[in-house]
């Protein structure tokens, strides 16, 4: 099954390498414009309150409260729920859409897709029900595996200075073991965020359905994510040098640096579209071995009610 990964996620990259590429640069760019007039609304509304924006600089200053008018706390304020929803409706309307996309593209070998009528169309279906669901499921999936992740990282980081040896093993094996656990729901609850948009599901259903994908899948849901890691590493190495380079800062004003730095970032920016792939390919490989799976049940409980008949 891992082989058939590996296949196709270089078949995908090469049939739909360039839209991924054009979808890429449209989200950003509409992200970047949507900033932009948000900037612009946040300058309107404070020269229509009356307020300095000069003075939100000093906000980065220890002893601002000499500066803080009720103006312009409540002009903070105001911007702080507006940005929420400006997030809230990129959610909706750009991120939602590329996922939706990401996903179709990433099945059916033997079907052609148009990715950016794909993403065009569901960005006019303005789902502001299904950016709820996506808030909603990842805060419930941060509330259950971010306790038990703190938990083991609180442990391992205590554990040192208990004098006692048995207490110290006992609470060094709880963090080891929260770190474990914390690893293992994330590696089943890794496609519910995929399920929840590709099936319209509920958050609780998207969470079943992970489930369901995953069980008895473990050793293709870990090579996978460990594929794409190091993939991703793979990649990364350029980036990591040039940031050596720029902490010793000897080489900043270098030519050399500014090749470095170009090649590097350049070569993560082509490699880019089949991270993309690799992401959601493995929710399409499981969800066609269930589906296969349900149809071989269906025909033998067929064939045994024939048999009885």
């Amino acid at each position: 099954m891992f082989r058939d990964f590996l296949q196709d996620s270089f078949f995908y990259t090469k049939r739909y390498y360039g839209y991924i590429f054009g979808l890429i640069v449209i989200s950003a760019l509409i992200v970047f414009l949507s900033f932009v007039i948000l900037l612009i609304l946040g300058i309107l509304l404070a020269m229509f309150m009356g307020v300095d924006v000069s003075t939100v600089s000093l906000l980065k200053e220890e002893d601002i409260f000499p500066f803080l008018s009720n103006k312009l706390i409540f002009f903070i304020i105001l911007m702080v729920i507006l940005s929420l929803v400006w997030i809230f409706l990129v959610v909706t309307f750009i991120q939602y859409p590329l996922i939706k996309t990401f996903i179709e593209i990433s099945r059916d070998k033997e079907v052609v897709k148009r990715p950016f009528s794909i993403y065009f169309e569901k960005m006019k279906e303005k789902n502001i029900l299904m950016a709820l669901k996506m808030f909603g499921l990842g805060l419930l999936l941060m509330l259950i595996v971010a306790p038990v992740l703190i938990v083991g990282i609180v442990c391992v980081a205590r554990a040192p200075d208990i004098i006692d040896v048995l207490a110290r093993f006992v609470v060094f094996a709880i963090g080891i073991a929260g770190f474990v656990l914390a690893i293992y729901l994330l590696l089943r609850l890794m496609f519910a965020n995929s399920a929840l948009i590709d099936k319209n599901l509920g958050i609780l259903e998207s969470i079943r359905e992970s489930l369901k994908l995953t069980k008895g899948k473990m050793g293709f849901v870990i090579a996978t994510a460990l594929y794409s890691i190091i993939a991703s590493m793979i990649f990364q190495i350029p980036l990591y040098i040039v940031g050596i380079l720029d902490k010793t800062g000897s080489f900043h004003e270098s030519f050399l640096f500014i090749i470095l730095s170009l090649a590097a970032a350049i070569l993560y920016f082509i490699a880019f579209p089949y991270f993309v792939i690799i992401q959601y390919l493995p929710y399409n490989m499981l969800n066609d071995v269930i589906n296969k799976e349900s149809n071989v049940e269906s025909q033998e409980d067929n064939s045994n009610d024939f048999v009885v008949g």
